[in-house]
């Protein structure tokens, strides 16, 4: 009995030295591996860096996001007195983690990682502690309306617009979530959101109807079983996703409740 608790401890040690070490070549590497230039920064020049999963629970629940938001800054407009303009100012902490600062005017949370506790998790009974939490774009990604801003606000910097590309670099970055499947071994995966869905099934010109609540083994993923949820945020803003969540739900709990890690 201690034998067989010994090697079981050593193997979990043994995958906690091997995820440690993906989550350190995420940090390094990702970001060259699908294109980016060594000068994508926010404003004040910080660097935007890759968000590798924090949350990591294995042989559960894997969440995969879209890309991860940022801290933004209310500043003066130049052009408009009296107007702040929002301009991303630094890094998240964690993929949909629960964050509150000050953006200079006003508290701000993050909404998405309150959504997704709301929707999703709550009623699972699960916290972001039992699953493995990641995005499939590991980096932030400025809108328009983030460069329209920045160029009010910060005219000699040149920010890059990058969210029209969202697709392009989410096939690039399915390699990292492979390897992220590999070391979760999870009973199911959930996306979040139309555009996820679209990469990992494979599926570009499908719409969220066609896929959202749909259970699928893509092989992008290692045909591991994976659900399509619409986003938090859809959710918030929409009665028609939100009032379909509790069917998601039912469908992840089926998996859940299983013995075996993959079909």
């Amino acid at each position: 009995m201690r034998t067989t608790h010994s090697k079981r401890r050593q193997a979990a040690l043994a995958k906690n030295d091997l995820t440690l070490t993906y989550q350190q070549e995420c940090y390094k590497d990702y970001s060259r591996s699908i294109g980016l230039p060594e000068n994508y920064t926010y404003p004040d020049g910080n660097s935007i860096r890759p968000l590798p999963p924090i949350q990591i629970a294995v042989r559960g629940l894997m969440i995969v996001g879209a890309y991860p938001s940022a801290r933004f800054e209310s500043r003066p407009s130049r052009l408009q007195p009296g107007r702040y303009r929002l301009i991303p100012i630094a890094d998240n902490l964690q993929p949909f983690g629960p964050e509150q600062y000050f953006d200079g005017l006003r508290v701000r949370t993050l909404v998405s990682a309150n959504g997704l506790d709301e929707y999703l998790l709550l009623k699972l009974n699960l916290t972001l502690q039992d699953c493995w939490i990641t995005d499939i774009v590991k980096v932030f990604l400025y809108k328009p309306e983030h460069i329209d801003a920045c160029k009010d606000v910060c005219p000699d910097f040149k920010a890059m617009e990058l969210r029209s590309k969202f697709k392009k670099l989410a096939l690039e970055s399915l390699d990292w979530l492979r390897k992220e499947c590999k070391f979760c071994e999870p009973k199911v995966i959930v996306t979040l959101g139309e555009e996820v869905a679209q990469v990992v099934s494979g599926e570009n010109n499908a719409t969220a109807d066609d896929l959202l609540f749909n259970i699928s083994y893509p092989s992008n993923l290692d045909s591991y079983p994976t659900i399509f949820l619409p986003h938090p945020d859809a959710c918030r803003r929409f009665g028609k996703w939100r009032s379909r969540m509790p069917e998601g739900v039912e469908k992840v709990k089926s998996f859940l409740n299983t013995e075996t890690a993959k079909t």
